[in-house]
């Protein structure tokens, strides 16, 4: 502890120094002979504005000009006795380093020499991977489209830039990859500063910046200074533009229209419209986009008052994205007019005579090994039968059955008042087809982006710069769905994000620079449904919340209910419903001394991050409705090849499976970064420069302000489960932090560039670079306690409809009203007098949770310039990655089972078909207590524990809960990358500009394929949790090879015909083209039961996004292919390829 506070205390000492969105200019001054000058004075003027930067030569004739804003400058060196030496049309980049020497020559000061040059395309001072692309050239190539993601927005994106690099990808918003590393483990930096959507990363264009109010955007992709840090795939800086001496602007308008597009291949238009006359033609649905926008900017003049030449500047930039939808072709699934009344004599299955499973009367009955089931009664089972709850009895073998209503009808004194006051808000089917009978009316649906930002410069004088920048982004939509009712699940979008930056330098000596900046991202995302007046439903109690109930499990897919959009089955708006908001302050600054061959600079960084949040979910009530209230309960465990019951019949009695509940809570999660450094830019020799440095980050786990986040604590005793080990505390009342942060994140760097000749330069380094803090991933939802109440045995409701509330004031069960903070232990809950089924913590926080992934980066490569504008490079790049957050590897393995644990302790080998199925088997089935004599009594597992629960459960380290999910999850990622990057730049030369790229790699992965595992796409398939190594795999998102070719040429003007040339000069043709290896095919998922058999699959966890799956293994002999892929003989939508019996 002593450690760590002195650790904190040298750290907060340096807080004050931090990262920069700036370039640099280096160099050596020598005369004629070669011999190095000291004390020469150097200037670097900016072109558009007109500042001025100076430096001096050190005692070796070394200079650096550092924190140059990106611009065009050009450098002067002045000495008594010699010749000025002027050097024009120098391009600083931000985080580049440029290296222009020079050559002093003996005469006057009021001579000069004069060299017209463009900037070097070799990078000479670091050993860095990295490009900066300018905005300019991304809109002279068909690379920043609009192509969003769902409703996260649409405008056009930066992060497309990276499309334009080796080794990266970019598909939408959620999928954004470099060098193999997770997707969207990205941080963002604009003006220096952190603006990456805490959030949720994959949501970027939530918070983004105006892509024409940006300058340059800079990518470092691998061994990156020891200034920079706190990234995984990729460290993106975001320079803004400023105002000039000039007046400048621009207006454009980006629009997408079908009518541009290409048709959908294999596709055909006359299939659609019935017109032979179309037959051919590919379809092409409707899409109508606009990003339009203008800029304006230069210097500040307030007629006689102020003239803001060559020290005052604005730049100004509006952007803003439109869509528009008319959307006709909904199709929904809405109650049929029988249903509505009761009569299910729809839902049971017509069958032929010839048919072994028809049984007399017509409808398909349930069988056991294919023979035909029969109550303990004797009776045949119909598939969908609705059955009378009023008539549960219990048969001979002492097994409960019930009698079915008569012609599958239930009468009208069985309907619960509150359903059919629901149900009289469902629209009424627009056609008599059981499932997708309902055309939803044409509506329309728009989403609109806005972003108007503004930044200005002011020079105090030629060593003191000021720069403030803001900017809004705001997107609103209606989210429409074509449902206006109060059951509708529709949460209008109104995301609103202000980034503020404010940048200070300094140039303290000609030898010493001085940088600090302040900044704050500010978003607020409110998901927020319209209100409802729950008394008008005529329950009993209301919930917390004047919103519509959640009502779910409403819909058989076969032979319908209800399910609206999405094939949800569900009404009402679930467990999302919030008004967050992300507050981050940020703060930076660093000092640069330039001290003989050696070029130091120290500094660090501050980031606070909290999440305040007013959270609704569960507060309106979360209804889940199954059959099994409304089948034979004798059919549980039995093996047949379906179900009785309907979901929808259950609802219409009032009983339900599940009832989840929580008070409205008000808190806050939070966390703060941050980080020292120093480096040191050595010039060795002439040609060697050696970048070194050592970099701290400190980076804690996102925590509840006043600690009232629960978390699974599975040694200590559970007074609710009669002392059984595993119970719920919290920060507040155990006096203790959940997790470890992790202090000895040091990261040292070093790279080398050492120029061989005049042409080639080899470039090599290695670094260990540490990530940021676990994304958020909207896991805010995660902070409130709520209850969740599942039906007490096989059949038996959880609750009654028209109670609405069991815990509000006055219920009839005498239950004490829920709220907020309680920190008290209830899982399990009572549902019933002595009845308490198991119920998961919702979450578990790991101990070594928050610690920051850490990441061994290594490069070497070759540049060499062909001609001054041509250059070709060549590069091995590799990566290794450790302690990534891998929420699947902590989701299965939480209080499950191992085919190990439950031969040596209970017998059971999971080989054994036999005892796979008695794993599945209710506790008081015969087979079960043949076995285990022990469960004839239940409380024997822990007091309340119902009878009608699986052996699996009676098992579990654990039985009072299910799975238990993990917040965020444990940093038990990695990765593994290894690649080939060549890259091939024509400079603009004769009007022609080219970049082509080439990528050869590896891409392996262990737990994960994005930062986080909740709602991402290619999740990861976990095949043993317990046996971690087993499941290193290709990771979902490898593309083995790469290839992108970017260009663009401008028109030349001509000299004759001058009228002509008017019009064809200056046109820009650009063309971007990337061929790449398509998806991975991975191994089919089983479609077996052994994970729930385990305790691990998604049937008894709570929070199992994707991974609930073990691979299915290769049938020998078996090809995996029926066709070659590469024939191009294969028609998608007649020809099959991949072997279905090869697995």
């Amino acid at each position: 502890m002593k450690t760590l506070s002195v650790i904190c205390v040298f750290v907060f000492s340096l807080t004050a120094f931090g990262q920069t969105d700036r370039g640099t200019i280096t160099g050596t001054v020598s005369d004629a002979t070669g011999a190095v000058i000291p004390g020469a004075a150097i200037e670097a003027k900016n072109v558009a504005t007109g500042a001025v930067y100076q430096a001096g030569s050190s005692e070796t004739g070394n200079y650096t000009l550092a924190q140059l804003p990106a611009g065009t400058y050009e450098v002067s060196v002045n000495l008594p006795g010699f010749r000025k030496f002027v050097r024009a049309g120098i391009i600083v980049e931000v985080a580049r380093i440029l290296r222009i020497d020079a050559t002093l020559q003996v005469g006057t000061a009021t001579e000069a020499v004069t060299v017209e040059a463009e900037s070097p395309l070799l990078k000479t001072e670091s050993g860095e991977i990295s490009q900066n692309i300018a905005t300019d050239q991304l809109n002279n190539l068909p690379v920043v489209t609009l192509p969003g993601l769902g409703g996260l927005g649409n405008i056009r994106n930066p992060l497309q830039a990276v499309t334009l690099l080796p080794g990266a990808s970019f598909y939408n918003d959620n999928t954004l990859r470099i060098n193999g590393m997770p997707s969207s483990s990205q941080a963002i930096r604009v003006e220096g500063q952190d603006a990456t959507n805490g959030m949720w990363r994959q949501q970027n264009q939530v918070t983004q910046a105006g892509i024409d109010a940006i300058q340059e955007v800079a990518v470092q992709t691998s061994n990156y200074a020891a200034e920079y840090g706190q990234a995984g795939g990729g460290y993106f800086n975001y320079t803004m533009k400023s105002g000039t001496n000039q007046f400048h602007g621009s207006a454009y308008d980006y629009l997408v229209n079908e009518f541009l597009n290409a048709g959908i291949p294999f596709t055909d238009r006359a299939t659609i419209t019935n017109d032979p006359a179309k037959a051919g033609q590919h379809i092409r649905n409707t899409q109508r986009k606009n990003d339009y926008g203008f800029t304006v900017g230069g210097p500040i003049v307030l007629g006689k008052f102020y003239n803001g030449h060559d020290k005052t500047f604005f730049f100004f930039s509006f952007e803003q994205y439109r869509e528009s939808q008319f959307i006709t072709n909904g199709i929904a699934t809405v109650p049929t007019l029988a249903y509505r009344r009761g009569d299910f004599s729809g839902a049971l299955i017509p069958c032929l005579p010839s048919d072994p499973a028809c049984l007399s009367n017509g409808v398909r009955g349930l069988t056991i090994g294919g023979v035909l089931a029969r109550d303990p009664l004797g009776r045949f089972v119909p598939q969908n039968a609705i059955y009378d709850p009023r008539t549960t009895r219990l048969a001979p073998d002492g097994s409960r059955i019930r009698d079915p209503f008569p012609n599958n009808v239930i009468p009208p004194e069985m309907m619960d008042p509150v359903a059919l006051r629901v149900q009289a808000m469902l629209p009424v089917p627009t056609n008599n087809d059981l499932i997708n009978n309902y055309s939803i009316p044409g509506y329309v649906n728009f989403r609109h982006t806005t972003i108007p930002s503004f930044k200005i410069d002011h020079n105090f004088s030629a060593k003191k710069r000021l720069a403030w920048y803001f900017s809004q982004t705001h997107t609103v939509s209606p989210a429409t769905n074509g449902f206006t009712q109060d059951f509708t699940a529709v949460m209008p979008q109104d995301d609103v994000s202000y980034t503020m930056r404010l940048n200070y330098d300094q140039t303290l000596s000609r030898t010493m620079l001085f940088h600090a900046g302040a900044g704050l991202l500010d978003t607020t995302h409110p998901a927020l449904p319209k209100t409802f007046d729950q008394s008008t439903l005529g329950w009993a109690k209301n919930f917390y919340v004047n919103q519509f109930p959640y009502l779910s499990g409403l819909q058989n897919v076969a032979v319908g209910g209800v399910s609206l959009v999405g094939a949800t089955g569900s009404l009402g708006t679930n467990f999302s419903v919030e008004y967050l908001k992300d507050i981050k302050p940020t703060g930076n600054a660093s000092v640069t001394v330039v001290k003989g061959n050696h070029t130091i600079k120290a500094g660090g960084d501050l980031i606070f991050e909290g999440f305040p949040q007013l959270n609704y979910s569960r507060a309106n009530g979360i209804f889940g409705f199954s059959a099994q209230q409304s089948s034979l309960p004798w059919e549980d465990g039995r093996g047949l090849n379906g179900t009785t019951g309907f979901p929808y019949a259950s609802f219409l009695m009032g009983y339900t499976n599940s009832l989840s509940i929580s008070a409205v809570t008000n808190s806050r999660l939070g966390n703060h970064s941050l980080a020292a450094y120093v480096q040191d830019s050595w010039k060795v020799t002439r040609r060697l420069t050696l970048d070194y440095g050592l970099r701290y980050d400190f980076v804690t786990l996102l925590r509840e302000q006043y600690g009232r986040m629960q978390s699974a604590a599975f040694n200590l005793p559970n007074p609710a489960a009669g002392g059984r080990l595993g119970t719920v505390i919290y920060e507040a009342t155990c006096k203790c932090q959940f997790n470890r942060n992790y202090p000895w994140a040091l990261g040292p760097r070093v790279g080398l560039a050492y120029q061989i000749n005049s042409k080639t330069v080899l470039r090599a380094g290695s670094g260990v670079i540490y990530g940021s803090a676990p994304n958020n991933a909207f896991l805010s939802y995660s902070v409130p306690d709520f209850y969740t109440f599942g039906a007490p045995g096989y059949g038996l409701p959880a609750s009654l409809l028209s109670d609405g509330n069991p815990y509000g004031p006055g219920n009839r069960f005498g239950n004490p009203p829920i709220f907020w903070p309680d920190f008290n232990p209830h899982y399990p809950s009572e549902v019933a007098p002595g009845i308490r089924p198991p119920q998961s913590p919702f979450i578990s926080i790991d101990r070594n949770a928050g610690r920051p992934p850490r990441q061994i980066h290594w490069s070497l490569g070759l540049q060499r310039e062909i001609t001054p504008n041509l250059m070709v490079e060549a590069a091995y790049v590799g990566n290794r990655g450790v302690w990534w957050t891998a929420p699947l590897l902590a989701a299965q393995n939480y209080n499950s089972l191992t085919p190990e644990a439950l031969k040596a302790t209970w017998g059971l080998d999971i080989t054994n078909a036999a005892d796979r199925n008695l794993l599945t088997l209710p506790i008081n089935s015969p087979p079960v207590l043949a076995r285990f004599p022990g469960l004839r009594n239940p409380d024997s597992v822990y007091p309340g524990f119902p009878a009608n629960q699986p052996l699996i459960q009676a098992l579990r380290p654990h039985p009072q809960w299910n799975g238990v999910p993990p917040f965020l999850g444990p940093p038990l990622g990695n990765t593994w990358y290894d690649s080939l990057q060549a890259k091939v730049v024509q400079r603009l030369s004769h009007g022609l500009t080219v970049q082509g790229t080439y990528t050869w790699q590896k891409e392996l992965a262990l737990g994960l394929n994005s930062d986080t595992s909740y709602v991402t796409p290619s999740p990861f398939l976990i095949n043993d949790v317990f046996n971690r190594n087993q499941n290193k795999q290709l990771s979902g998102f490898s593309r083995p090879q790469m290839l992108s070719i970017a260009f663009s040429y401008t028109t030349p003007a001509w000299s004759k015909f001058k009228a002509l040339s008017w019009f064809v000069r200056d046109w820009t043709i650009g063309s971007f083209l990337r061929y790449q290896s398509g998806e991975l095919i991975r191994v089919p998922a089983s479609n077996n039961n052994l994970l729930t058999q385990l305790g691990r699959g998604p049937a008894n966890n709570p929070a199992l996004w994707g991974g609930g799956t073990t691979f299915q293994n290769q049938v020998p002999g078996k090809p995996l292919l029926l066709k070659d892929p590469n024939c191009h003989c294969i028609d998608p939508t007649k020809d099959l390829v991949l072997n279905p019996a090869a697995w």
